[in-house]
């Protein structure tokens, strides 16, 4: 009787384990991306990583924050990321969004209003690459990790990231 027990038990145990799955955004999102090219579709540019001139890493942890580093700044940032589904009449090659969040320290504030002088600027220069202190970017079904800029501006760059 102790033996069906165990078994059943032991099945019981192994059956409500949960598996990961590997296509989630959350798995897929999960370590460190590097920007590999920046697209200027109006000019019909394109510069590889190795014409950029610096090097930008992101790294995503599945507690949902995150780093930024950017080798021209020399500065590190931390945040939260949150996943947003692409809507019904959205793109199928679209996985999810991904917005980013950048809580500044009054030292981090006080630096960036030096070297940029417009909080309601659209573009914080080098550091911010959306509205503010925020970036949207966008996780495609190929697993390519895009940051378009600012939404509504077609003659911005396009930053394009592969996962290390």
């Amino acid at each position: 009787m102790k033996n069906i027990l165990y078994s059943l038990l032991s099945i019981l145990v192994l059956a409500s384990c949960e598996k990961e799955d590997p296509n989630s955004p959350d798995n897929i999102l999960n370590g460190t991306w590097e920007k590999i090219e920046i697209v200027t579709p109006h000019l019909g540019t394109k510069l590889s990583k190795d014409e950029i001139g610096y090097s930008e890493e992101y790294e995503f942890f599945r507690n949902g924050t995150f780093t930024k580093f950017n080798s021209k700044t020399g500065v590190t940032f931390s945040g939260s990321f949150k996943f947003k589904a692409p809507g019904e009449n959205q793109v199928d090659e679209i996985r999810t969004y991904i917005y980013l969040y950048f809580p500044l320290t009054y030292s981090q504030t006080q630096d960036l209003a030096e070297e940029v002088p417009c909080w309601t600027c659209v573009n914080l220069g080098p550091y911010f690459y959306g509205w503010g202190p925020t970036e949207r970017m966008i996780l495609y079904t190929n697993n390519s990790l895009v940051n378009p800029g600012p939404c509504c501006f077609k003659d911005l760059p396009i930053y394009y990231y592969s996962k290390k």
